[in-house]
């Protein structure tokens, strides 16, 4: 891995000691999102787009390389120049026509109403005067944090890079940038923020969209803790380098939070990560195949109480088998991490739990 990577969109995945046969949802949904990635890629480079967009970013299931052609949501970040007012006409209008363009040609559903891709944003929401304060908003920094974490570049991909080292740059600041023997600590407890406030999303979820409540618990479980641990885990392996922090993390981003999993493992000499591979593989088939998302969705007591859909969710068949290889999943994550004590900086695990 001594030569630059590529993004993702333009390449094979990075995992040589895998049997791809063995693995074959993986690498099946990795084609998916190239033929995906290249015909939205196609659709925007043959669009007149409004010049105050500055790069146009797949993130979700797309930007890690793991897209159905039916069943993805189109989870993009769309980035406008700094000129423009996120709230006036003009900024909803050229959302909106960009979202116009995509739906004409290409076959994938948008994001939802309210949620955090529902709008374009810019460099000046992302990085906000209120940037890891206690009153940021959940979508800002959530947004600068999933750059960091997954994501594929539709257009203008020399910005999206810029962006994502501004990112970069920006939580290693008067810190790791200037002492590279410190560890990423406004970063680490960015991601943390960023992950646990998702899980305490699913009290609303459970609560107050009971319907879609296990599909988001499923995800949380796989997806979600995917791209989390991606960029944990280099964070982690970072904490070895003591000459150059920062361009050691700016060269592993075009890892998808897959490959970074992968990579880290093989940089240990840990060769079990065909025990992550296995119990993915198994959720990726799962989670794609449209009769399982209908049954997941479904479940027992879903039109009932929250509680009472709770305490029903193992009812489902389809839950409880994914909730059970989920656990063999995260056992596999934990067991890696606590056995890299005495390889990881002390400061870094301080950083974690504490």
């Amino acid at each position: 891995m001594s030569k630059p990577i590529d993004f993702a969109y333009k390449r094979s995945a990075i995992l040589e000691d895998l049997h791809i046969q063995k693995y074959a949802p993986v690498f099946g949904n990795w084609d998916e999102s190239q033929l995906l990635i290249r015909e939205l890629r196609q659709l925007f480079e043959s669009s007149k787009l409004n010049s105050h967009i500055k790069t146009i970013i797949a993130v979700g299931s797309i930007g890690r390389m793991e897209a159905s052609l039916t069943l993805s949501d189109a989870d993009l970040i769309i980035i406008l120049d700094d000129t423009i007012d996120l709230g006036s006409s003009l900024a909803k209008s050229i959302y909106q026509e960009c979202w116009h363009n995509i739906e004409e040609a290409v076959k994938v559903k948008k994001p939802k109403v309210r949620g955090m891709f529902s709008k374009a944003t810019n460099e000046l929401e992302i990085f906000n005067e209120e940037a890891l304060g206690p009153f940021e908003h959940f979508f800002d920094y959530s947004k600068r944090l999933i750059i960091l974490m997954e994501g594929q570049p539709l257009y203008r991909d020399d910005n999206f890079l810029s962006l994502r080292n501004k990112s970069v740059d920006f939580y290693a600041k008067n810190y790791v940038s200037i002492d590279p023997t410190k560890e990423w600590a406004f970063l680490l407890n960015d991601l943390i923020r960023f992950f646990r406030t998702g899980l305490i999303n699913y009290r609303w979820d459970l609560e107050k969209e009971i319907k879609k409540w296990p599909l988001r618990n499923i995800k949380m479980s796989y997806s979600r803790l995917l791209m989390y641990s991606g960029l944990l885990l280099l964070l982690g392996e970072s904490s070895k380098e003591r000459q150059d922090k920062v361009g050691f993390l700016k060269a592993k981003l075009n890892l998808t939070p897959f490959e970074r999993v992968a990579y880290v493992y093989e940089a240990n000499l840990d060769w079990n990560f065909h025990r992550i591979a296995a119990s993915y593989a198994i959720f990726l088939s799962q989670i794609n195949d449209a009769d399982v998302r209908e049954s997941l969705e479904n479940s027992e007591g879903s039109n009932q109480l929250p509680y009472e859909s709770y305490v029903k969710r193992y009812d489902n068949p389809q839950f409880a088998m994914l909730k059970n290889n989920s656990d063999a999943f995260i056992a596999e994550l934990l067991r890696f991490i606590l056995a890299r004590r005495g390889s990881w900086s002390e400061r870094f695990y301080e950083y974690l739990i504490f």
